[in-house]
């Protein structure tokens, strides 16, 4: 008998044609994903979802600024609580901030990374 999904979702991002079901740690990755690519404030009723990063991607990346994106992410995941953060790493590169962590899906205590890319010339 196979094993009964713990969460089960639905995303079409990158899907052409059905099934868009999703399920267990794919679908917190897209939540979180989802998450990450609202602004915070720009959702209508939850004004406090959504991430503050896009709102500093014109300034200077000195420690502030950093400390002010790890707080921000820092915040998000432990916001969810399917997944632990195990590692979080910022990294700048010709006006693109990269954001990596490692997670781990509490349920089934399986790792995965993920890379959040957040770039400067996107948002002009």
């Amino acid at each position: 008998m196979a094993n009964a999904s713990n969460f089960i979702g639905f995303s079409t991002v990158d899907k052409r044609k059905p099934p868009f079901t999703i399920t267990d740690f794919e679908l917190v990755k897209r939540d979180l994903l989802n998450h990450f690519s609202t602004r915070k404030g720009e959702r209508m009723m939850l004004p406090e979802f959504g991430t503050i990063i896009y709102d500093l991607l014109m300034d200077p990346l000195d420690e502030t600024t950093k400390e002010l994106i790890i707080e921000d992410a820092t915040r998000i995941i432990e916001e969810e609580p399917r997944v632990s953060m195990d590692t979080l790493k910022l990294s700048e590169d010709n006006q693109v901030i990269l954001l990596e962590t490692q997670l781990t899906y509490l349920p089934t205590g399986v790792t995965s990374e993920i890379a959040i890319q957040f770039d400067i010339e996107a948002q002009e």
